[in-house]
């Protein structure tokens, strides 16, 4: 496929330049415009978003080649996989900047946008200039400047499920403000409960200020603000091939207050332009989740955390750009302080099924059987996290003729601390001897440690083979930080409580309840070696990008389930895996017609992973889809005074594996989108709708307590909506 379009993309070469080539305003650190960087790069301008109705970052998906961020469970989730590379929990695969500011929690990456000028993701390793968990690639986003000087602006949306957004946005003089809000009465009934469980109620608010202050000096401010609450966790129960509704009895919520305050300032000087960003990050979160997802009383989890940040970045580089060499140097820190609850609540029924069954069945019949009291066991869980960071950076362009050379490397050196305090108190009884309940309590306190440096090299060629037509080579390491599991303590206090009432009562097992203690819930960093060679073609109306490369992938980081009956999740390291992989996106668009077709393909596979249970070599990565497709067009009817366009898009992802065995399978699922919008001057009436023929495809997989449930996609959603610019 990209063979062909690069030969019609060639033989279309001679048609006059009648567009603007993709804006290359980011907030990027590249000494170079997009159009000579070697690595892939995607680009979405306000117009393109506005139109397509993306407005969160899962709203990307397959409209940036081989990006998947499947929508399930809540906003915490903010799940990433790209190019075989990805994990459901901690570090991110994708680097999030706003405005130049890197979002460190992951927790807060799932924000409603307003305002967004542009969306620009480089694909690939980006660690030289970006460090930590860009192994898979960069998004940046660059909000509204005062700048823009934009007429004031106000959206009305309103549509299925009683979802409603409204957005605004302004500049005035050195300031620029925008607001959204969004609420949703939810897609997936609980029918348990007879309620929806998914609502979503969000408001978020952004101020931005930007001031010349004296002759080549640039100061700026960005203060971002958002407060969410949402249900979610909208999973069904998957038994003997039939998949259930949504059905569980306790809480399943999610809320959160994120902000993000960030300085830069730039200086000029004859030669050197020199420029401080500092920001201050606070996300605070609560979370309620019926961790059994059934009926049952079984067991609950609330995790509750507050996480603060500061970052800070000084970076020197040549003012002349139109010279030879364009050297970037920098030095980068940060410091996240993270404190978090996380109680388990076993109910009457977990108790039975988790703790009294297991001890007993290690019992003899004729020595007696344990019994316990309590309706409800609280194992409570108290962790305090540090992590820490502090690099340097060098990356170096030299262009020779028609060669540009980049060689970089960047040395990080990262930390983590963790302090747990856990404990669980419960009153047992042994029949037929105990006559009366005895309390057993069980603390388990303690601290863990790491620290390591890294060392994060890029190479790269890039030929300007004509004016329009660009073709690259490149290598770059990238990592993904370690750090330490905190959903698997309850499961380690599970264990030890079980022998620890064997150990009061005076019975000694011959097999002991096993499971894993705290030194062994540190994960290792994920490393890899992105190899790639791609070309990037950009004339008049047409624009193409195609690559290939190949991914050595070190200790892939996974989130796996302890067998049994285990209640919890952690993160482990799969040894070796590889990505094979080819992305390629063409763009064209003329006076009163556009298309776009985007498509990707890997084979991500383990290499060498053997749990100890199986050996899953030469499996497929779960979750990672090995297509993501994107097909889309639009006309412009001109009416007079009035235009209208219509729009079509085709958008899918798959197939997926679920689990490392391979045995849960997603076929590959389609989904059309359309929209029809009339406008007059400055305002705009518009119908939009998703997955139109209401495919009811599976997003998520996972198992609790021996049970396997799924996700479904959302339904179709129709949406009505208004903009007025004033």
């Amino acid at each position: 496929m990209s063979t062909f379009l690069f030969t019609i993309l060639i033989a279309l070469a001679q048609v006059p330049d009648t567009l603007i080539a993709p804006s290359t305003v980011t907030a990027l650190k590249d000494p170079i415009t997009l159009g000579k960087v070697a690595s892939p790069v995607s680009q979405l301008r306000s117009e393109a978003l506005e139109s397509s109705g993306i407005y969160r970052p899962n709203m990307l998906s397959s409209r940036v080649p081989g990006l998947h961020i499947p929508d399930y469970g809540a906003s915490l989730t903010s799940t990433i996989y790209l190019r075989g590379l990805g994990s459901r929990m901690e570090n991110p695969v994708l680097g999030l900047y706003v405005d130049g500011f890197p979002v460190l929690d992951k927790n807060a990456y799932d924000f409603d946008w307003e305002g967004i000028r542009n969306a620009t993701l480089l694909r690939g390793p980006q660690g030289t200039l970006y460090g930590r968990n860009s192994m898979g690639g960069v998004l940046s986003l660059r909000t509204l400047s005062p700048s823009d000087a934009v007429r004031p602006s106000v959206r009305l949306e309103y549509g299925t499920a009683n979802t409603l957004r409204l957005g605004f946005l302004a500049t005035s003089g050195e300031n620029a403000f925008s607001a959204t809000f969004r609420h949703g009465d939810g897609f997936f009934p609980n029918t348990f409960k007879d309620e929806l469980c998914d609502p979503y109620d969000g408001l978020s608010l952004r101020w931005k200020w930007e001031k010349p202050s004296g002759e080549g000096d640039y100061l700026s401010n960005v203060l971002y603000a958002g407060l969410s609450r949402e249900g979610g966790f909208a999973y069904g129960l998957y038994e003997d091939g039939v998949q259930h509704d949504v059905a569980y009895n306790d809480e399943g919520s999610y809320a959160r207050l994120s902000v993000l305050e960030g300085f830069r300032l730039r200086h000029r000087s004859e030669k050197i332009s020199t420029e401080l960003s500092a920001s201050l990050q606070w996300l605070s979160d609560d979370m309620h989740m019926d961790q059994d997802y059934t009926p049952k009383p079984i067991f609950t989890l609330r995790q509750k955390q507050d996480s603060g940040a500061g970052t800070l970045e000084l970076s020197f580089r040549r003012n002349d750009l139109k010279a030879a060499w364009q050297p970037v140097t920098g030095v980068f820190a940060f410091f996240k302080l993270n404190h978090s609850l996380a109680p388990v609540e076993f109910r009457r029924q977990g108790i039975e099924s988790l703790i009294l069954d297991n001890a007993n069945r290690n019992i003899p019949e004729e020595i007696g059987y344990l019994t316990i009291a309590d309706q409800e066991i609280p194992v409570l869980s108290d962790f305090l996290i540090g992590n820490w960071n502090a690099a340097v950076f060098h990356e170096s362009t030299l262009r020779k003729g028609r060669w540009l050379f980049t060689a970089g490397i960047r040395l990080d050196y990262e930390g983590g601390h963790m302090d747990y305090d856990c404990k669980t108190t419960l009153h047992y009884r042994f029949m037929p001897y105990m006559k009366a309940e005895k309390e057993y309590k069980l603390p388990y306190r303690g601290s863990l440690d790491h620290s390591r440096v890294v060392a994060l090299p890029k190479f790269s060629v890039l030929y300007e083979a004509a004016e329009w037509l660009f073709v690259y080579l490149n290598a770059a390491r990238g990592y993904r930080a370690g750090g330490f599991n905190t959903q698997i303590f309850s499961d380690i206090l599970q264990n030890l409580t079980m022998n620890g009432l064997m150990k009061d009562l005076g019975v000694y097992l011959v097999k002991p309840f096993k499971g894993i203690d705290a030194s062994a819930t540190e994960y290792d960093p994920e490393s890899a070696w992105n190899y790639e060679a791609g070309a990037r073609i950009r004339k008049g109306r047409f624009g193409l990008e195609s690559s290939v490369y190949y991914i050595d992938v070190r200790n892939q980081q996974l989130t796996t389930f302890p067998p049994g009956q285990s209640i919890g999740r952690m993160m482990t390291n799969a040894g070796r895996s590889r990505s094979i992989g080819a992305e390629s996106a063409l763009q064209w668009r003329g006076k009163d017609m556009h298309g776009e077709v985007c498509w990707a393909w890997c084979d991500a596979r383990f290499v060498s992973y053997d749990d100890g249970n199986a050996d899953y070599s030469g499996n497929h990565i779960p979750y990672a889809p090995a297509h993501t497709l994107y097909v889309g067009g639009g006309y412009t009817f001109h009416l007079g005074e009035y235009s209208l366009v219509a729009d079509a898009s085709l958008r899918g992802a798959g197939p997926f594996w679920w689990n490392e065995s391979n045995t849960r399978k997603e076929p590959l699922q389609l989904y059309l989108d359309g929209r029809l919008a009339l406008a007059r001057g400055r305002w705009e009436l518009y119908l939009r709708g998703t997955n139109l023929t209401d495919n009811g495809g599976r997003c998520f997989y996972f198992k609790s307590v021996g049970n396997e449930f799924f996700a479904s996609v959302k339904p179709r959603i129709l949406i009505t909506g208004l903009s007025i610019k004033f």
